[in-house]
């Protein structure tokens, strides 16, 4: 190996013309003079996280950047990715969730169910959701969904957390309560066994108890008491989706024996970071939120290089703002992220910049839309992009590609191709 390589994961970086930004995108209207000097000197293209037309979550799109076989990403589930981000014991036979918490209005949904007033219950925050889960895990401690179901719920980053069902003939196989998307006029899904099975029944009843219960508890807990009173949004119910049973997936980069970091804030990330057998690092002031310590990232992630082939940072500020609506916020954030990025030297580092997917700031949500890249590598091919953006990147030199094949490209130009010789179709 050559070079040793650094990749940014800008999440949900790329987007759509915005009016409050006069008809750019925030990568457009963001000041970028360091990526825009790397897109001149170097070369640029589009990617699509899986493929043309998919839209991906997180955890699908950064794990094919970490290595994640393509044909595998769609099998993999967000419960056990973020049970492995905040650390959580998982055994055998465990189904875990990924969980939000909402808030919800009772007997207003389908069937006399569950509005959903807000997904993330205003992005709660602090040691509220640990709270929160606390009570939960006492309650279900001392009255149990169903005999031989344990259920515990575990904090993970703002309104997230991590539901885990323990017990005898437990089943992944059951739909999710929460329906994705604004989902107000749906309403809280009630969960379904997704084959004809017994464990699945069992477990999709059990999630059912669940939801019922966590909201006749939440609605009064002290909590959502004081965030009424401050006009916050009361976190009154708990969504769920993405179950799975836990079991390590394979990895291209572990194949090729290369010596991983991962420098993060965001638990998915860090989840498939642990769980690819990475080293991760994060700190408090490395959070999910546009106001995360970039500056401190980029320090660790150089820190890291001296011990390690290959450093991902992952910066999740910019997806949040998107989701939020705020592209103003998502253009400052990749504006910071460039002043920061300016100021590290980089001597022949191969450096990548991409992002898991492309997120929507007009609608809050993710779409399919091809996300820019660009890779430099000092004595490498240059093309004739002078941005780095949605529109000038279309021109690139690397052309339209995949997210596994941008990663190739990557560790082409460090010089650790030659170990996938003769076995990478397995990872196509």
């Amino acid at each position: 190996m050559n070079h040793r390589g650094l990749v940014f994961i800008l999440d949900g970086l790329g987007d759509r013309p915005c009016r409050q930004l006069r008809g750019r995108t925030p990568l457009e209207a963001a000041k970028t003079r360091a990526l825009d000097r790397m897109a001149r000197l170097h070369q640029c293209g589009m990617m699509d996280p899986l493929a043309p037309g998919r839209c991906v979550d997180t955890h699908v799109g950064a794990g094919i950047l970490l290595g994640l076989p393509p044909r595998e990403a769609l099998s993999l589930r967000r419960g056990p990715v973020e049970a492995a981000g905040i650390g959580l014991d998982m055994r055998a036979g465990d189904v875990l969730w990924r969980a939000n918490f909402a808030r919800i209005e009772a007997g207003a949904g389908a069937n006399g169910g569950y509005r959903i007033l807000d997904r993330r219950a205003g992005r709660i925050r602090g040691g509220e959701t640990e709270s929160l889960c606390a009570a939960l895990n006492s309650a279900l401690r001392d009255d149990p969904l169903a005999p031989g179901i344990g259920a515990s719920l575990h904090a993970a980053t703002q309104h997230r957390a991590v539901l885990q069902l323990r017990g005898e003939n437990l089943s992944a196989q059951v739909s999710d309560t929460d329906p994705g998307g604004p989902g107000a006029a749906r309403g809280v899904q009630r969960a379904a066994p997704l084959v004809e099975d017994a464990a699945a029944r069992a477990t999709a009843d059990a999630v059912n108890r669940f939801t019922a219960r966590a909201h006749q508890l939440l609605s009064g807990h002290p909590v959502n008491t004081a965030r009424a009173s401050r006009g916050q949004c009361p976190a009154n119910g708990v969504l769920l989706r993405g179950a799975g049973a836990h079991h390590p997936p394979r990895n291209m980069l572990a194949r090729l024996r290369l010596k991983v970091a991962v420098v993060a804030g965001e638990k998915t990330v860090l989840g498939l970071g642990n769980l690819f057998g990475f080293t991760c690092i994060t700190d408090e002031s490395f959070t999910s939120l546009p106001d995360t310590n970039i500056a401190g990232k980029l320090r660790a992630a150089l820190d890291a290089l001296a011990r390690h082939d290959l450093v991902f940072v992952h910066i999740k500020g910019t997806d949040i703002a998107a989701h939020d609506k705020n592209p103003l916020l998502k253009a400052a954030c990749i504006s910071r992220f460039d002043r920061e990025l300016s100021r590290v030297q980089l001597d022949d580092t191969v450096v990548a910049v991409c992002a898991d997917h492309s997120t929507d700031s007009r609608r809050g949500e993710h779409n399919a839309d091809a996300v820019p890249v660009l890779l430099r590598h000092v004595g490498g091919r240059r093309d004739r992009v002078r941005y780095y953006n949605e529109i000038d990147c279309i021109d690139g030199g690397l052309g339209r590609i995949s997210a596994h094949a941008f990663l190739c490209m990557v560790l082409d130009a460090m010089g650790a191709a030659g170990g996938m010789s003769g076995g990478l179709e397995v990872f196509d």
